[in-house]
């Protein structure tokens, strides 16, 4: 049984005659019939009474065609969805991300996105990346800004930026004396860090255990503005992408760290099924192609500010 014998049954069902449903069916009428009687065979006996003018069902007949109405309704439906879908110019794309990214550089990309497909619907999110991984494999999102290295099998993973990491003192703070310092400065004090799931979370315990010293955690976080609350009020300080550290207020202060130099990786990730979306694949391009200017654009931006500043000064 397929698809199109279940139309042909329906369309005679509707006319009550073979060559009226052929033509309905642009099909021959002996092709009809042919396929009318492949159905029968299927179903075990005759589906229609042929003895009079009209075609009419038999008890069998009546109990397929209720199925039959929902098969070919569910189907084309089926089919529907699946032209939309592969349109490139409208759909839904769930998008995860880092709170940085998500916060300072993706709403720009957003907006360029819908000036060339303002049909497409987005969602953005905002997740650790271990999370992250997890919810793109379980189809949760489309695609992700992540901390990488990413290397699981079924995900790719494209690089984006390397972003150095710095420290956020209050302004009152010994460390606000200091442009830069080494990392063995930073290890005494008490630090504010995202909770367990976050790749930097990960990166900042294993840059501590690197040098030998404990990880005093004053407090565990997972937003960016709770960071600077937090830090502000001289509980901890923290260790955060510089993207996050920018234009802060008098009372907060970045500190940069010299030696090492500590940074992320920032990389795009999708699920490689995915790519056959093409709005999905549309996106992906535009975010590979303008993330990082944006980045380098809000560093930049910042910094013009900084210097104004100082010239106002």
């Amino acid at each position: 049984m397929d698809v199109k014998q279940l139309k042909y049954f329906l369309a005679l069902v509707s006319t009550g005659n073979f060559r009226m449903a052929a033509n309905l069916c642009d099909i021959s009428q002996p092709g009809l019939s042919r396929q009318i009687m492949a159905l029968e065979q299927e179903m075990g006996g005759p589906l229609f009474d042929r003895t009079g003018r009209k075609a009419t069902l038999t008890p069998i007949g009546e109990c397929l065609l209720p199925y039959a109405r929902r098969a070919v309704k569910e189907i084309d439906q089926a089919q529907n969805s699946i032209v939309e879908l592969l349109r490139p110019d409208r759909g839904e794309i769930c998008i995860a991300g880092l709170h940085s990214v998500n916060t300072y550089l993706l709403p720009s990309l957003l907006a360029s996105f819908r000036e060339r497909f303002p049909k497409t619907q987005l969602r953005l999110t905002s997740l650790g990346s271990e999370r992250i991984v997890k919810v793109l494999l379980d189809k949760l999102v489309d695609l992700a800004v992540v901390m990488g290295p990413i290397t699981t099998p079924d995900i790719v993973s494209t690089f984006l930026y390397d972003e150095e990491l710095a420290v956020l003192v209050p302004s009152d703070h010994p460390l606000a004396r200091h442009r830069r310092v080494l990392f063995s400065q930073i290890t005494p004090y008490p630090q504010v860090v995202f909770r367990d799931g976050y790749a930097m979370r990960t990166a900042l315990s294993h840059y501590f255990a690197q040098v030998g010293a404990p990880l005093e955690i004053a407090v565990e976080i997972n937003t960016l503005e709770s960071f600077k609350e937090t830090v502000r009020q001289g509980v901890g300080i923290a260790v955060l992408p510089i993207s996050a550290l920018q234009n802060l207020p008098p009372d907060l202060v970045r500190v940069d760290i010299a030696s090492p130099t500590l940074k992320r990786r920032v990389e795009l990730i999708c699920r490689r099924d995915n790519y056959q979306i093409p709005v999905v694949a549309a996106f992906s391009d535009l975010l590979v192609k303008r993330l990082p200017l944006i980045y380098q654009q809000h560093l930049q931006q910042s910094q013009d500010r900084e210097n104004l500043k100082l010239v106002g000064g």
